[in-house]
């Protein structure tokens, strides 16, 4: 047994046998083999193990190729040899059976249990709370990696659970069958099977086609998962260290607010982590974030500081001792990085260039404010566009044009887009909720002082730079009062000279949908063609008087986009809505002619001015509405696409028209902004401020929003999605577990919904029920013949044009406005105080919406002078 080769060559036997011995057929040689077997009384399994054990290298040539696996033999069956001998068992030997299953579960055993140790053991798969950081959480905790490792430490375990879950059955035959017919026909008694009717297919699951191989079809459940999950249940029961599916089960699963109770149950079958580490987590993942947050802050990088109120209303079984309902007043705030491309970042920051700059608005007159002729050009150009745009989108039957495509990119190429910021993934870090109620001047100084706390600041290192806090006009209004009253202050921290203030681009588009709802609501019995009567067709049923900002933005975007293409109906001579269905354009110029002409005779103040003169009120009310809701929907364009000149632009038409519509503040505001930009501040931290409006979170063109907005985002995971249950709702809870942290659950949750084929649903759904409105609107347009020229139509109230009522009011108050706004050298700051007719009566903020949309909702607040508290 020791020696390398054989006692016995080929010399022995051709002494002893012959050479002719060597041309007998297999038959023959296997039966002289075995018959000295017999003769020599050798027992079969010494032969075997003789075989299996030797270290002759002949020998152990002959037994490597018997356990070889030969992938390109003609025989299936055949491929592995040891595979044929345990066939022979089963068939020839059926009473050994049983001993046969038991010599393999004790080696599969043998085997499972090693690579069970391989696994638990291995330090990937064992995550702690207290180590779990943001970066961390999307590292460690990614099933895909757990995949490779799964498969890595277990193949056996891995093939063994594979084999049960993928292997073929007569129900994927038949969908494999009914996919691909060619290749598999269905035969015998499933040739009658109506697939369609099959009560047990379920065509909602969407399959992860990334990781499911192409070679297996029929499939609606993805095998891979059912492993993954089943081998990390068994590795999670075996040891609790062992965690890391199940804590990133148990953050989606309190994310997407499962109850307490069902994740006790989903923890005991090993499916996920228990509710109290969840709860660990996201404190630890807190205390990261605020870091996070502050690392930004100390980068000496460009950020800017954005915060917004948030109100929670607590009901009577929310409280544990009083029995009255009660309300939480805090603010949420973040901390977001600014793209410093060519912006001077000491020139930004430089506390001495701001200072010097103030006052410098007392050069300024009417003027700048007004909408200008250049103006006027540059709207028409973007609004052009849009036309042509909305009719490539959502003319019926649109998706069927030829060369729609081609059409759309020109479209969107076609945008005039003027100053647009660089494309980059926006920096945003949450800071987390702070315990002060920022609706006055004493609470914005002293979430400010919290907020150089919370980043690791001293007084005197927070004051030596210029520090940007974004907000809605009430909170720019109270830093501005404040900063007024303390101008006699011993030091720049207390002065509040440091600050610059700037109001947010999301609640001026919150308010325009005020001003848009106020303007054109009309009545649905004198104003048929307002939007009084285009609710009551759509039959929405929310409060006008509390309008939630996207129930009136889909208002006023489906009524605009109806007239639109009831205009369309008109010029092309079309009677029906089938026939616009049927419509196609030659090409994309056609479309281009086309807005043109729309713009000419239904989009100006000049054509409203016709149609009045004409005494046709309908017509100019319909006018005056496609005016104004196109400019919002120039203006949301502009926040999309990061155009600060085009907002700004927006800017001076909405201050006439705030002003005419009786929304002094932001009117005021809109003003406030467009003198500081050309006034008072230099060209590096205009272009900070103009950039500080803006974010972009996947870093993709076309795809910005308000940064408010985004706020607003975090507001609604803090109110409604990561918020205590019962009576565990406290502002201490708030802050130390459910504020700092959503973002980083948001992603977490986003990661897994998309990994195991449950992505963020579209809005798909919707697009009939979206073309049956515009079939409502366009037919009822078509009833009252309107944009089929001027008749004589009267209304109860006379139509106002609200930029000239603006303009007229601005006549008369731009003087007022900028001496009481005018920083004077001599008397520090302003003295003059604005009169009461200035400030919007009976409004006060209030919370009375709680949807923030991905793209679109957030909480409507309406903004007044605020609470005047004394700070």
């Amino acid at each position: 047994m020791a020696r390398e080769t054989l006692l016995y060559d080929h010399r022995f036997w051709d002494r002893v046998l012959g050479p002719e011995y060597k041309k007998l057929d297999l038959n023959h040689r296997l039966h002289l083999i075995f018959s000295l077997v017999l003769y020599l009384n050798v027992v079969l399994l010494q032969l075997l193990e003789f075989i299996f054990d030797s270290s002759i290298t002949a020998v152990r040539r002959k037994s490597g190729r018997f356990m070889g696996y030969f992938a390109s033999g003609k025989d299936p069956l055949r491929r592995f040899p040891p595979a044929v001998i345990f066939r022979k068992w089963h068939e020839n030997f059926p009473d050994a059976t049983p001993y046969l299953h038991d010599m393999i579960q004790d080696c599969a055993a043998e085997i499972i249990l090693e690579e069970s140790d391989e696994i638990i053991n291995d330090r990937q798969l064992k995550i702690k709370s207290s180590t779990l950081t943001h970066t961390s959480i999307q590292e460690m905790l990614s099933p895909g990696a757990l995949i490779h490792i799964f498969k890595e430490h277990a193949p056996f375990t891995w093939k063994l659970l594979w084999t049960f879950a993928a292997s073929p059955n007569r129900y994927r035959k038949r969908m494999a069958a009914a996919l691909d017919p060619d290749e598999n026909e269905i035969e015998g008694e499933d040739a009658d099977v109506d697939l369609e009717d099959d009560p047990n297919i379920d065509d909602t699951v969407e399959v992860n086609r990334d990781l499911l191989p192409k070679s297996m079809k029929g499939f609606s459940r993805n095998p891979v998962f059912a492993v993954l999950v089943s081998m990390s249940m068994l590795a999670f029961v075996r040891n609790r260290a062992t965690n890391s599916l199940p804590l990133l089960c148990g953050l989606f699963f309190k994310i997407e607010g499962t109850s307490a109770r069902s994740m006790r149950m989903l923890s005991n079958v090993g499916m996920c982590v228990s509710s109290r580490t969840v709860e660990r987590v996201k404190e630890s993942v807190s205390r990261d974030a605020i870091e996070h947050a502050k690392a930004l802050a100390h980068s000496g990088n460009l950020f800017v500081v954005v915060f917004d109120n948030i109100n929670l209303y607590l009901r009577k079984f929310q409280q544990r001792i009083t029995n009255r309902n009660s309300m939480i007043h805090a603010t949420n705030c973040a901390v977001i990085g600014v793209d410093a491309k060519d912006i001077e970042i000491k020139s930004a920051v430089s506390l001495n260039e701001k200072l010097n700059l103030r006052g410098g608005r007392a050069k300024a007159t009417m003027e700048d404010v007004m909408p200008t002729l250049e103006d006027d050009k540059k709207l028409r150009e973007g609004e052009e566009a849009i036309i042509v745009e909305m009719i490539l989108q959502y003319t019926p039957g649109a998706e069927k044009w030829k060369n729609r495509a081609e059409m759309l990119k020109r479209a969107r190429k076609d945008i005039p887009l003027e100053r647009p910021i660089p494309t980059t993934k926006t920096d945003t870090r949450p800071l987390g909720v702070f315990d002060v109620n920022e609706g006055s001047k004493k609470g914005v100084i002293d979430l400010l002082t919290l907020i150089s706390e919370r980043v690791g600041m001293t007084a005197a290192e927070w004051s030596s730079k210029v520090r940007v806090f974004i907000g809605d006009w009430l909170s720019s209004s109270n830093f501005r009062a404040a900063r007024r009253e303390r101008k006699n202050d011993i030091t720049s921290m207390k002065r509040l000279e440091y600050g610059e203030e700037l109001s947010q681009l999301f609640h001026f588009a919150l308010q325009a949908t005020v001003m848009l709802m106020k303007t054109h609501l009309g009545d649905s019995i004198d104003d048929p063609i307002l939007l009084a009567a285009h609710k009551g067709l759509l039959q929405r049923i929310w409060d006008v008087k509390n309008a939630n900002y996207a129930a009136a933005k889909s208002l006023i975007r489906h009524s605009l986009i109806a007239r639109l293409l009831h205009i369309v109906m008109v010029l092309k001579g079309l009677q029906q809505w089938s026939d616009l269905k049927n419509w196609e354009p030659n090409d994309y110029d056609e479309l281009k002619n086309l807005a043109s002409k729309i713009y000419d005779s239904f989009c100006t103040t000049a054509a409203a001015q016709k149609a009045l003169a004409a005494n046709d009120a309908w017509s100019a009310q319909d006018i005056f509405f496609i005016r104004d809701a196109l400019l919002f929907c120039y203006f949301e364009q502009s926040v999309a696409w990061a155009d600060p000149e085009r907002v700004l632009r927006v800017m001076r038409y909405w201050c006439l028209s705030f002003r005419g519509a009786g929304q002094h503040n932001y009117a005021r505001e809109c003003a406030e902004i467009l003198l500081k930009f050309k006034y008072e501040v230099a060209p590096a931290l205009r272009g900070l401020l103009e950039r500080s409006w803006f974010v972009n979170r996947f870093g993709r063109d076309g795809h910005w929003i308000a940064a408010d907005l985004y706020l607003e985002h975090l507001n609604l995971l803090v109110k409604r999605i990561f918020i205590a249950q019962g009576n565990g709702v406290t502002i201490d809870y708030i802050m130390h577990k459910g504020s700092a942290c959503v973002e980083v659950f948001r992603n977490a949750s986003h990661l897994v919904a998309e990994f195991f084929g449950n992505p963020d649903r579209n809005r798909r759904s919707k697009e009939i029920a979206f073309q049956e409105d515009m079939r409502v609107l366009v037919e009822d347009m078509d009833a009252l013949h309107l944009h089929r020229g001027f008749r004589e139509h009267s209304v109860s109230k006379p139509v106002e044009d609200i930029m000239v009522l603006g303009a007229q009011n601005w006549s008369d108050k731009f003087e007022e406005f900028k001496a009481s706004t005018t920083y004077d050298p001599a008397l520090e700051h302003p003295v003059f105080p604005l009169s009461d007719s200035e400030s919007d009566s009976g409004s006060t903020r209030s919370s009375n919406s709680e949807e923030a949309d991905e793209e679109s909702s957030g909480e409507a607040d309406e903004e007044s002078s605020g609470d005047q508290t004394c700070c």
